[in-house]
């Protein structure tokens, strides 16, 4: 029997294996947008109130660590016959086709959620944001788990390639602020054997999701 996404979050295990224990801010603001707020109610949250003092500086973040380095480590994909790079540094795993709950609030790149070890995990179709083909998720899809903004994904392809080093000087970074509308959900973009690959951003897809 399908469950509803209501079923689904009433019942969300948040004592598993791996688990958290609570939602963080970002699963909770995913749930309230897309399923309704009156299920926090019965949701834990993680912490409490801040105490008081002067605002923390924000971490650094994926790419700012990843621009000092001298060569990035990174996993190609293929979305719609076209070839992505990720660092390997922002994820946290592969996985094959798992059956999700599909979110009728939520927009037509997010095919659904799982729990994943207790973590409201997003299912985004790559293929919707990064090209002007529409996405389907079958069960010969491939899943690149990224944990972005606290917020963790899982984004959909077609299937994962293979590994590279990239030397540090072949990354052009920041091309979202070059190419407009059609670089969003990009970081940057590096000439990989003569073939110009962009590099997705799970943090750009999270701050569209929450927006």
């Amino acid at each position: 029997m399908v469950k509803t996404p209501e079923e689904y979050f009433s019942a969300l295990d948040l004592a598993g294996p791996g688990a958290g224990g609570a939602l963080n801010d970002a699963e909770r603001a995913f749930v309230e947008k897309y399923v309704g707020a009156e299920l926090l109610g019965g949701l834990p949250a993680v912490g409490g109130a801040r105490a008081p003092g002067a605002p923390q500086k924000p971490a650094p973040t994926l790419r700012e660590r990843l621009q000092g380095e001298a060569r990035v480590q990174m996993v190609s994909f293929f979305v719609a016959e076209q070839l992505f790079l990720l660092p390997v540094a922002g994820i946290q795993e592969v996985l094959r086709h798992i059956e999700l709950v599909k979110v009728p609030m939520a927009p037509s790149f997010v095919a659904g959620v799982i729990n994943l070890r207790g973590r409201v995990t997003p299912l985004i179709l790559l293929t919707d944001l990064l090209t002007n083909e529409g996405g389907t998720y079958s069960e010969r899809s491939s899943i690149i788990v990224c944990g972005a903004d606290l917020l963790q994904l899982g984004l959909i392809v077609d299937r994962v390639h293979t590994m590279h080093m990239v030397e540090q000087e072949k990354i052009l970074w920041n091309v979202e602020s070059k190419l407009g509308e059609s670089a969003d959900f990009l970081c940057g973009v590096v000439d990989l054997d003569d073939h110009v690959c962009g590099i997705v951003a799970p943090e750009q897809i999270t701050q569209r999701l929450l927006a």
